[in-house]
């Protein structure tokens, strides 16, 4: 696993040398963005729907969500998580006068929408020749979001939703006097896990605003439209290391 691992490694260190053009953008942008001051403003409260199965019922994994905390949390956790890259987040004086340039940034978070459902899970179980199936209904929720961002000048709106589900683990024993029997536990979503979502999603959030901003950042300097880069870049502050993002990862700019 340590000869796998230095291989991957070697890999990496080999690609990232050589787009030095991005890297040294990227190292550009992390300088200037511990000098960046960002204005932040989440909405008052969440759309929040209950989507029926095909029987009429809902989850109601719901019921108690205080949508209040749920947005205090991630607002702490977007803003700690911004914080961590060096950014200051500031409340302006003259909230209807707010400064916006490349070191001054507005993010608006224009909509949450935080929907309650059913997902249909089917567990498959092989058994030498034969297939299992045993079907699930799980609790969901997902939790989609909107960003609008000024840095100078207004950016397309970035998108991002997410699900949380019941945890399911499963397993087959095998025994002679029993034979084969399949085993399945279902942890339940509880009130606790929403708000460890909330700041779940704060977090990840705050790591995609940066990322969103230091790639359009690296496609301005080159002169090139942001989706046409050849990679996108992510930063890990705790290490100070850059990486290779996965085409679906980070926000998705709405057309």
């Amino acid at each position: 696993m340590k000869v796998k691992g230095l291989i991957i490694g070697f890999f990496i260190a080999a690609m990232l040398s050589g787009c030095s053009a991005e890297l040294k953008l990227a190292k550009s942008f992390t300088q200037q963005a511990k000098q960046t001051k960002v204005a932040v403003y989440f909405p008052e409260e969440a759309t929040v729907t209950l989507v029926q199965d095909e029987e009429g019922s809902y989850t109601k994994v719901l019921d108690s969500l205080n949508q209040n905390a749920f947005l205090d949390l991630m607002y702490e956790a977007y803003a700690d998580g911004l914080r961590a890259y060096g950014m200051e987040v500031y409340i302006p004086e003259n909230q209807n006068n707010v400064t916006v340039d490349s070191l001054h940034w507005m993010v608006l978070v224009s909509k949450v929408e935080i929907q309650g459902k059913f997902t249909d899970y089917v567990d498959q179980v092989f058994d030498y020749v034969d297939v299992y199936e045993f079907p699930f209904s799980l609790n969901t929720v997902n939790v989609a979001s909107w960003f609008d961002i000024n840095n100078g000048e207004w950016l397309p709106t970035l998108y991002y939703e997410h699900n949380l589900m019941d945890g399911f683990s499963s397993k087959v024993t095998r025994r002679k006097d029993t034979g084969t029997q399949y085993h399945y536990d279902i942890r339940t979503l509880v009130n606790d896990d929403l708000y460890h979502y909330a700041v779940y999603l704060g977090k990840q959030y705050a790591a995609y605003t940066y990322d969103a901003m230091m790639n359009r950042y690296i496609a301005t300097e080159l002169k090139k439209p942001n989706d046409m880069l050849r990679f996108k870049l992510g930063y890990d502050p705790k290490r100070d290391e850059y990486y290779f993002m996965e085409e679906e990862e980070g926000f998705m700019e709405v057309q």
